[in-house]
């Protein structure tokens, strides 16, 4: 991830500083949970399109099971805060 500069990227974009710090901090857990995930590397594959699937029936699913090592709050609600932060990075990831 391009934590820096997605950093710089969110707070030109008025984002809190406590959010960007957040959604880091949701990237980095994210890609330490997931086997072979590198988000910049997914970007490069798909898109993260295969990466964003995983979070199908809130990460209750094979794709995420056979790709879950760490510790996601699968099955509730706040795991969309995961996907979001994803989500933002491709917004950053599109703009450059």
């Amino acid at each position: 991830m391009r934590e820096l500069d997605f950093y710089n990227w969110l707070t030109n974009n008025n984002t809190p500083k406590k959010l960007c710090s957040d959604y880091i901090s949701r990237l980095k857990r994210l890609e330490h949970s997931l086997l072979n995930c590198d988000i910049d590397e997914e970007y490069k594959k798909d898109k993260c399109i295969s990466l964003l699937d995983l979070f199908d029936k809130s990460g209750q699913n094979e794709k995420m099971t056979s790709r879950h090592i760490g510790n996601l709050p699968i099955g509730r609600y706040y795991l969309a805060t995961y996907k979001y932060a994803i989500n933002k990075y491709l917004k950053f990831l599109n703009s450059n």
